[in-house]
């Protein structure tokens, strides 16, 4: 089978080194078109769930990114100058080049090409030519982009604005953060990705970043291409939090989310994957997971109908089974998403509550949470809700 791939990033080279590795007599082509490591963001994080099924499916990934990952138990909710810790969850991190490394070697091993720095051939050129087209490109897909009526997508794009940055400090938790300084509501989550590092996003309605003066046009910019202000700014603002640590930006500027959904995820054998299929948003985490296990699934289907490895399948029904085996868990995670979405655009309607309250509907927000699952975990840690 003759598999392209357009998209570089977690997803697109999860599903190129599984296909590959069942169908070894194959052609696997991705195409990226940033140079090799150059990424947007910087820790990825996992639940111990995910993790342990990676560690089910895949124990030599799961070793290596075990191997670079931070680990913690703890969501802290800092809050009108009280820190309020949940215990008991379990997650880690690891940094997102750092996992691009892995994927970039084990695709490397199974033999896949990768062709980095490039644009992709034109789509009606590729379905030409290829068994199977694999549209990894991201949220703003430009393959789906070309064919949204067919595919039926869906773009929700929000209102408030957030900016991902990187602080010289390793929290110990995943830690949310709310800052109140005359400008309403600015409000982050932290959380470490390597022994020196944590990941910093920062999200505000319009009100409160242009109270806060963040909307001011990009005047200048730090090396990296951030927006030099907005990161200068954030650093006066979160100063409390930060201890004297500095942000570092990964052409970071400010943007807004976008919801992405789609009815349909392939067309003849033109297939949407991660992000180019359906975003959730960041307070929940779940679009690199989301990615990686649509890559582990459409490849295992390939498999079993017969595409990979010389049986002579015909991609079709393995895309069908696809799309029935992931849409029921990606709306899912979609809910969740959506309800943090809205919880964290309203955050002002909670802003009176007391701290342990306040942190209790944030931890609840998107319902997989309850009182009792708080609880349970702080049992199972020794530890309580305070």
């Amino acid at each position: 089978m003759r598999i392209a791939v357009v998209g570089g990033g977690p997803g697109g080279l999860y599903l190129a080194s599984w296909a590959k590795r069942f169908d070894p007599a194959g052609e696997v082509v991705v195409w990226e078109r940033n140079p090799v490591g150059d990424t947007f963001g910087f820790g990825v994080v996992f639940s111990d769930g995910t993790l342990l099924g990676i560690k089910e499916t895949d124990p030599a990934l799961y070793d290596a990114m075990a191997a670079r990952s931070e680990r913690w138990a703890d969501i802290a909710v800092r809050y009108r100058g009280e820190v309020v810790r949940s215990a008991g969850h379990g997650f880690a991190a690891i940094g997102r080049k750092e996992l691009l490394r892995l994927l970039y070697r084990r695709c490397a091993e199974a033999g896949v090409t990768l062709r980095f720095g490039e644009q992709g051939p034109p789509v009606e050129r590729l379905l030409a030519e290829y068994d199977l087209v694999v549209a990894a490109d991201g949220a703003n897909s430009a393959i789906r982009s070309g064919r949204s009526e067919a595919f039926g997508t869906s773009l929700d794009t929000r209102s408030s604005r957030y900016i991902w940055l990187a602080v010289d400090k390793p929290f110990d938790a995943l830690t949310f953060l709310v800052s109140e300084s005359g400008h309403g509501a600015l409000h982050g989550h932290a959380y470490p990705f390597s022994a020196e590092l944590s990941t910093f996003i920062v999200e505000a309605d319009e009100h409160a970043w242009r109270a806060a003066g963040l909307a001011a046009p990009i005047a200048g910019v730090t090396p990296d291409g951030s927006d030099r202000f907005a990161v200068e700014r954030l650093e006066e603002i979160f100063a409390d939090t930060l201890d004297g640590h500095r942000l570092t930006g990964n052409r970071s500027r400010w943007r807004r989310f976008t919801v992405v959904r789609n009815r349909r995820w392939h067309q003849g054998n033109l297939v949407l994957l991660g992000d180019a299929a359906h975003t959730t948003h960041f307070s929940i985490g779940s679009g690199t997971r989301l990615a990686m296990e649509d890559a582990l699934v459409l490849a295992g289907l390939l498999r079993d109908h017969g595409c990979l490895g010389g049986g002579g399948g015909s991609p079709e029904a393995a895309l069908v089974a696809y799309e029935r085996r992931r849409g029921p868990a990606v709306a899912a995670a979609q809910r969740a998403a959506q309800a943090s979405l809205e919880w964290f655009e309203g955050i002002g309607l909670a802003m009176g509550r007391e701290a342990s309250q306040f942190a209790f509907e944030l931890l609840t927000r998107g319902g997989r949470l309850s009182y009792e699952d708080l609880t349970a975990a702080a049992r199972s840690s020794d530890s309580s809700f305070r």
